[in-house]
């Protein structure tokens, strides 16, 4: 079921990138970037809140693929393929807590320049797995690493955030997510997520889905 789910996801970006890269009966281009697909790795910082055991944030992984779609001078659409890490922990006795989850944001971006961008959107997130790690001496590694049943299941959550480019092929992203439960729903646990990262730019294109004549 989960690996069925990610192919969807993949599907969905690259069909997407097909059609604005793809051969039209008509080859419509900008002299602007139309589109966009990156490739970014970075980390989150995760609060649980309305929790009972007063967990304290902690730092996990991210990764995975953008992409986005200028409809005008001011605004781009966007759609992302992530893996999200998200923990917490306690630090008496010293236990941490990962879950991962495959999420899927939709947003619209206003471009305040051609280098700077802020994003406001959904997210929606698929939950993959939960494991806690203590410390072990017994093991080689010196670390307890087992999984969990986790309540923290799928999630949908508001996101802001900005990107800037600070190379031509190089992009400084952040961004919060905030759990839907929060809202909805007082009595769950539920997660607020910080995320920085860094994007290389995989493609551009300049090829218009829909246009009329070929701008010079």
């Amino acid at each position: 079921m989960k690996s069925f789910f990610y192919t969807k996801a993949l599907t969905v970006m690259l069909v997407l990138c097909f059609i604005t890269n793809g051969v039209n009966s008509q080859t419509v281009y900008s002299n602007k970037e139309y589109s966009r697909l990156s490739l970014f790795v970075g980390m989150t910082s995760s609060d649980l809140y309305n929790d009972t055991i007063n967990y304290t944030s902690g730092i996990f992984f991210s990764g995975g693929f953008n992409y986005t779609i200028r409809l005008n001078e001011k605004m781009n659409v966007g759609i992302d393929l992530i893996y999200s890490g998200r923990a917490v922990k306690k630090d008496s006795p010293i236990i941490k807590y990962r879950y991962g989850y495959l999420a899927i944001p939709i947003y619209a971006q206003l471009k305040f320049s051609e280098n700077l961008r802020a994003n406001l959107g959904l997210e929606y997130a698929k939950f993959l797995n939960s494991q806690y790690s203590y410390i072990d001496g017994s093991k080689k590694n010196g670390m307890h690493i087992q999984s969990f049943r986790s309540n923290l299941d799928n999630d949908y959550a508001l996101l802001a955030g900005f990107e800037i480019d600070i190379k031509k092929d190089f992009t400084l992203a952040g961004r919060y997510t905030y759990s839907l439960k929060g809202i909805t729903n007082s009595q769950s646990a539920y997660f607020g997520v910080f995320q920085l990262s860094f994007a290389y730019v995989l493609n551009r294109s300049h090829k218009q889905i829909f246009g009329k004549k070929e701008v010079e």
